[in-house]
């Protein structure tokens, strides 16, 4: 039941991250030859893109976190393990949530402080509390998947991911 949950969850952030980008490449690629081939660039493209960002950063983080799909370096990790092993995934776990729900707190901090100014945005005179929201309620569904990871597979992460299940299967890794 939760795998199958988390693997929805999971999909919808990728896809959304996916779509994020995809649609900002666009929007950059149509101002750029608007701008230069036609004199016209399209009305707002920067903040557009500023959104798109945040939609794109957070939905990202949110599933390479639970997957453990992030870029280490694994300098002292052969050494750590084999000394403390436990210890050492459990210290990373633990920097790794706390880390995570201070950017969120933050985050929805700086969404209050934005919501309570009335400002909005320069050129499409959006409320800028818009962007910190976003990335607010992306980061909460990012630290819930990310703990429900850390309780469903004991703290070994990398298992609850599918496509790596399915490349350890190919290769012989565990």
């Amino acid at each position: 039941m939760f795998a199958r949950a988390f693997h929805a969850v999971e999909k919808v952030l990728e896809i959304l991250a996916g779509t994020g980008l995809f649609i900002m490449m666009m929007l950059t690629f149509i101002d750029v030859v608007g701008r230069y081939g036609f004199h016209h660039s399209i009305f707002g493209t920067a903040e557009y893109v500023e959104i798109l960002m945040v939609v794109t950063i957070f939905s990202g983080i949110a599933f390479i976190s639970a997957g453990n799909e992030h870029i280490t370096v694994n300098i002292f990790e052969a050494w750590v393990q084999r000394r403390i092993p436990n210890l050492q995934r459990w210290a990373v776990l633990a920097v790794t949530v706390g880390v995570y729900v201070l950017i969120t707190y933050e985050l929805f901090a700086s969404a209050f402080s934005a919501m309570q100014s009335g400002r909005l945005t320069p050129v499409l005179a959006l409320p800028q509390w818009i962007l910190p929201m976003t990335a607010a309620v992306l980061s909460v569904f990012g630290l819930v998947l990310l703990l429900g990871a850390i309780l469903h597979t004991r703290g070994h992460l990398g298992r609850m991911s599918p496509d790596r299940a399915a490349a350890e299967t190919m290769t012989g890794v565990e």
